[in-house]
């Protein structure tokens, strides 16, 4: 047990490996009889998203100071007054160079469907507000289009949400705010996308 701690097992990953079902597979492992693989990332196939990025897309430097609300010299097609009445308009920290990936949506799913699918830890898949109004000048050609959405998830005084970035006809950008908990099931028949920084 102390060789386990020492790896950073906890009481309850003990716990989980005792009504781990396939514990013949463990022991085939343990006897030399079988081994652990790594799994290259993306390989797992995702039941909601696709990745559709061949490479990751490279977000500069920011400062953070820039928040969504402000961005009136980037979504001139609208600004949703609920960054301001939900407090979602807090600046974010500094951030280095930061690679991000674009997926689309084959499945239709909620936000938290769609953020759950690639991590279990979703603040690992924030972006500062800097960092997204920074991809949506740098890399507008990712955008979905068509008045439809690019999904993007941000944190703010503590809370999760999702700015979904519109793409209009004539060119011009808007910008929504949502909490990530609603429920709305997004319909995968139009291929909404979601961008998200990339995952060691």
């Amino acid at each position: 047990m102390e060789a386990l701690q020492k790896e950073g097992f906890t009481s309850d990953d003990v716990t989980k490996l005792g009504q781990f079902k396939n514990l013949p597979r463990i022991l085939d492992v343990l006897h030399g009889r079988a081994k652990i693989v790594d799994i290259e990332p993306g390989a797992l196939k995702n039941e909601f998203l696709k990745l559709i990025s061949p490479e990751p897309l490279v977000i500069g430097q920011t400062d953070g100071s820039e928040i969504l609300a402000d961005a009136n010299d980037v979504f001139t097609g609208g600004i949703d007054k609920d960054f301001r009445n939900w407090k979602a308009d807090e600046p974010g920290a500094p951030t280095g160079e930061t690679p991000v990936d674009v997926y689309e949506m084959t499945k239709d799913a909620t936000f938290a469907q769609m953020f759950g699918s690639l991590s279990s830890d979703v603040s690992r898949l924030c972006l500062t507000q800097a960092q997204i109004k920074r991809f949506v000048k740098k890399h507008r050609d990712w955008l979905r289009t068509e008045n439809y959405a690019t999904f993007f998830l941000f944190k703010s005084y503590n809370q999760f949400f999702v700015a979904g970035v519109l793409f209009y006809s004539d060119g011009r950008l808007k910008v929504s705010v949502d909490r990530v908990e609603y429920s709305h099931v997004w319909n995968a028949e139009v291929r909404h996308r979601l961008a998200a920084p990339r995952l060691a």
